[in-house]
C-alpha cells in the first residue's frame, strides 16, 4: 500500500509519457515500418515481392515494371523488402497513411523516394 502510493505521488508530479498528437509528431525509429515505397526506375520486376507477400497486397505489372500496392491488405511485414533482389522497396516513418476512401489505398508506388538516414 505505501508503495502504492509513493508511485501515485511520482506519476503526479511527472511528465505525461505521451505526446500532444497532432499537434506534436511522434519520434520513431529508423525500423519504423510505415508508408511502402519503391524506386520504381530501378525495379527489375522479378515478382518475389509479389510471390512471397502473405496476404497478397502486392502485383507487379512485369510488361510496364511497375508495383501497385493494396494498403488495405498490406499488414507491413516487410518480407517484400527481404526478398528484393536489388533493394528498391523500403518503408519510410510515415506513420498517417489513413484515408477515408478505399480506393485511395490501392495505388501504384511512389517512385524514388529519399530513403531514410541511419544514424551511424
Amino acid at each position: 500500500m505505501v508503495s502504492m502510493i509513493g508511485k501515485v505521488l511520482k506519476n503526479l508530479f511527472s511528465r505525461p509519457f505521451t505526446t500532444k498528437y497532432p499537434k506534436e509528431k511522434a519520434k520513431v525509429s529508423l525500423q519504423f515500418r510505415g508508408a511502402i515505397h519503391v524506386d520504381q526506375k530501378n525495379c527489375i520486376a522479378c515478382r518475389l515481392c509479389e510471390i512471397n507477400c502473405p496476404t497478397g497486397a502486392i502485383i507487379v505489372d512485369k510488361e510496364k515494371k511497375f508495383a501497385v500496392v493494396d494498403r488495405s491488405l498490406c499488414i507491413l511485414c516487410g518480407l517484400c523488402a527481404e526478398v528484393c533482389p536489388v533493394n528498391v522497396i523500403w518503408f519510410s516513418n510515415d506513420y498517417e497513411t489513413s484515408d477515408k476512401k478505399k480506393e485511395n489505398l490501392k495505388k501504384q508506388l511512389p517512385g524514388p523516394n529519399p530513403r531514410p538516414k541511419k544514424k551511424k
